[in-house]
């Protein structure tokens, strides 16, 4: 089992801009440390609201990859249906070169319509463009070079400079956002990351269409790496754990899901991840891995507002994973 952490960097409504992400330098550059046994860390895209205020993840993965020497460090769900795939290309494989095989490439489909809308890209196409995008930032990073013919682009064949240094690209994965996208992802045996909102009974249902999907379809998956993603807030009071992750969720909840009744999601949320007491979140965490077959553990410990306490738990969860490593 390996472990890492993410940022979704959601500006609550009393800190700034600017302190939400010195906190998140600050935790990167903490356990960038032969101390810590972590060893990456990925950056959520979000765009239009202060529910996340990083909408290009690959820049802020280069600034922190220039900042640390050990962590792999990269996007968690960088969309590349609304981007053009060659600027994609080139970042990524700019930013594997610099930090020598360091950079991870996560990327998704766009699960928000209006970002689809806004940057002007069919719905009635979305699969078949993300497909589009993949083949081209794939073919770049592996070969290169791209020469795409399909029905959304068709250019010249180019070279994506400059090359990786890494021999196959950057590691890749890509988010467990819908049936389609898991279906794809296992029929090329591309790792999922799956979401910490999702219900466990989502993820386990992604977890075996993916499964049946590579059976069906004679993919070896065995030795696919899956990511499971976790909010993380453990205080000695479960109480004061629970309610940090509400006030610290609630406005992305209400944004991401206006259809739905959002205390029962945050509960849900809760009782899922691993919030509470020391003593409240494993078997919650246990089940996950189990349902998932998740092999790495991603944990965010942004809803725990005392930066002390959060370097506290940090060290205590790098001593666990110490015990099981020796």
């Amino acid at each position: 089992m390996k472990f890492g952490l993410f940022f979704l960097n959601i500006q609550v409504d009393e800190s700034s801009a600017e302190e939400t992400l010195d906190n998140m330098v600050k935790t990167v550059t903490l356990i960038d440390s032969d101390e810590y046994y972590f060893d990456k860390v990925l950056i959520n895209e979000h765009h239009f609201s202060k529910n996340g205020i990083i909408g290009a993840p690959i820049t802020a993965a280069g600034f922190l990859l220039g900042l640390t020497k050990k962590l792999h460090i990269g996007s968690l769900n960088q969309v590349i249906t609304t981007h053009h795939p060659v600027r994609i290309a080139e970042e990524a494989s700019l930013l594997d070169q610099m930090s020598e095989g360091r950079f991870i490439l996560g990327f998704s489909d766009s699960e928000n319509k209006f970002e689809m809308t806004f940057f002007k890209r069919q719905l009635s196409s979305q699969q078949q463009q993300f497909e589009a995008c993949y083949d081209i930032i794939n073919d770049a990073l592996t070969t290169g070079f791209c020469h795409p013919q399909n029905d959304f682009y068709n250019f010249p064949k180019i070279s994506i400079n400059p090359h990786c240094v890494s021999e196959n690209g950057p590691e890749q994965y890509v988010l467990a956002s819908s049936k389609e996208v898991v279906t794809w992802a296992a029929k090329r045996a591309l790792p999922l990351t799956f979401k910490w909102e999702d219900s466990l009974a989502d993820k386990e249902c992604y977890a075996n269409l993916y499964s049946e999907t590579a059976k069906l379809f004679d993919v070896d998956v065995s030795n696919v790496n899956h990511q499971l993603t976790l909010i993380a807030n453990l205080n000695d009071d479960g109480y004061i754990a629970r309610e940090e992750v509400k006030q610290y969720l609630n406005s992305y909840i209400t944004e991401r899901y206006p259809d739905i009744d959002h205390a029962e999601k945050i509960n849900t949320i809760i009782e899922e991840n691993a919030i509470g007491t020391n003593d409240d979140y494993f078997e919650s965490s246990l089940l996950a891995i189990d349902k998932t077959g998740a092999k790495t553990i991603l944990l965010s410990f942004e809803s725990m507002r005392d930066q002390n306490k959060v370097k506290n738990t940090i060290d205590m969860v790098n001593q666990k994973i110490f015990k099981n490593l020796t």
